[in-house]
């Protein structure tokens, strides 16, 4: 039985997997009890296909960049599983968006991310051996340095990408998908050990820049 864990976007969605079924289910990110509402969804969708959570092998997750707390949640869960005995797989978050956003086998995109005060994480990637695969190494530019150098034909990113880059370029909206990512975890056949596994952030986030200028003596 496998697991997806997409919350890396406020639309976040889990997925459970098992022969021909498929569950899935919606997760509401942003409060202070995340794995309270979690957990009861898991248990559902594994109900749902004839299992239950125990009975989990295989999670691929989104470990981001994007949300603070849905992919430290996503991450933390699919951490807890795999010292359970469950095989994980990690995705940095633009491979996890091509597989949702882009058509299986469509030209090189650029997947533009956590856009903030003019910076972005990008990565792009190509369609190669049956999967979306990265084009060098997905990193925190700036948005003008970005497109002068590299002028991405195709460019997927959500309505935080100001107007001036969305000229020259077909832009592609950014989707997230569990199920999406259970079709990668069946091709995909890499895996993450847990030392390897852990949140991917393009900054320091700003819950933590907040609690630090907080700290005493800081």
């Amino acid at each position: 039985m496998k697991l997806a864990l997409e919350l890396s976007q406020r639309e976040a969605t889990i997925a459970v997997g098992h022969h021909e079924k498929v569950a899935t289910r919606p997760v509401s990110m942003g409060g202070r009890q995340e794995h309270d509402v979690l957990w009861p969804m898991i248990e559902e969708a594994t109900h749902e296909v004839g299992g239950k959570p125990s009975d989990l092998c295989e999670v691929v997750v989104n470990a981001g960049p994007g949300g603070f707390t849905g992919v430290r949640t996503a991450v933390a869960t699919a951490a807890m599983l795999g010292r359970l005995g469950a095989q994980i797989l990690a995705l940095p978050a633009h491979l996890a968006v091509a597989e949702a956003s882009l058509a299986d086998g469509s030209a090189e995109a650029s997947i533009v991310l956590a856009v903030k005060n003019h910076r972005a994480w990008i990565g792009t990637v190509h369609w190669q051996d049956g999967r979306w695969t990265t084009s060098g190494s997905a990193e925190d530019v700036e948005l003008e340095t970005f497109f002068a150098q590299h002028k991405p034909a195709r460019v997927v990113a959500d309505a935080h990408l100001p107007e001036e880059f969305q000229s020259g370029c077909e832009i592609i909206p950014l989707r997230t998908s569990a199920r999406a990512l259970l079709k990668r975890l069946e091709k995909d056949a890499s895996r993450t050990s847990l030392e390897e596994l852990r949140p991917i952030y393009p900054r320091v986030p700003e819950a933590v820049r907040l609690w630090e200028e907080r700290r005493p003596g800081s």
